[in-house]
């Protein structure tokens, strides 16, 4: 199986390359500067590419059976980076046949609820602290629920470098009761089984310990 993955250099990108390697399939790293894919494999291409730029999407996407996206930034400001990402990825699926689209966003971008105080607090705080990024989230998934022709939306809890368990809880409308965090080694787990299980097309799910 060929995959690509936008956003590979670092973080649950950097994860789901290495652990998409260790299953055998076919890996494009579509990232702006290739200097940071300091791995040589015989089954990984590293291709620059901007996400923000349509053709050079399109040209990425060629050959591809699954997407991974895992974009990232530090802006605190009003940002377009998910939304217009998720335009030119899901428009080059159309145009190259893509068959799956697997989207790393963010817990807070639905009308979720918690079912105890540290979800409601860690809810408060995201919604208060990073309403921009969660804003252009919500664009994004838009533009996925209307374009992509199969897809499967990761709203992770807070991240951490611990070790890859295997081992997490999933939500599929609200939190994990009593979820506060999850490693980017699981959240990458979670992410690469999706690309051949049906369990959670078409969903957001939320995942944490």
């Amino acid at each position: 199986m060929n995959v690509i993955i936008f956003g590979a250099s670092r973080g649950v990108g950097r994860c789901l390359l290495e652990q998409s390697l260790a299953q055998n399939y076919h890996v494009t790293a579509a990232v702006r500067n290739p200097a940071t894919i300091q791995i040589n494999h015989e089954r990984l291409r590293v291709l620059p590419c901007d996400v923000l730029n349509a053709a050079s999407v399109n040209q990425a996407l060629a050959g591809q059976d699954v997407v991974f996206c895992t974009l990232g930034t530090d802006a605190k400001g009003p940002i377009t980076l998910y939304s217009a990402g998720a335009r030119n990825i899901v428009q080059g699926m159309q145009a190259n046949h893509a068959r799956r689209l697997i989207f790393l966003s963010n817990f807070g971008i639905l009308n979720e609820t918690a079912q105890d105080f540290q979800g409601a607090a860690l809810l408060f705080l995201v919604r208060r602290f990073i309403h921009h990024t969660l804003a252009d989230h919500r664009r994004a998934l838009e533009e996925i629920r209307r374009y992509a022709p199969e897809w499967i939306v990761v709203r992770p809890l807070a991240l951490n470098n611990g070790p890859l368990t295997g081992h997490y809880r999933v939500a599929v409308d609200d939190l994990p009761a009593k979820g506060t965090h999850i490693a980017r080694a699981d959240v990458a787990d979670f992410m690469i089984r999706q690309a051949t299980s049906d369990d959670y097309l078409y969903r957001v799910p939320a995942i944490a310990y």
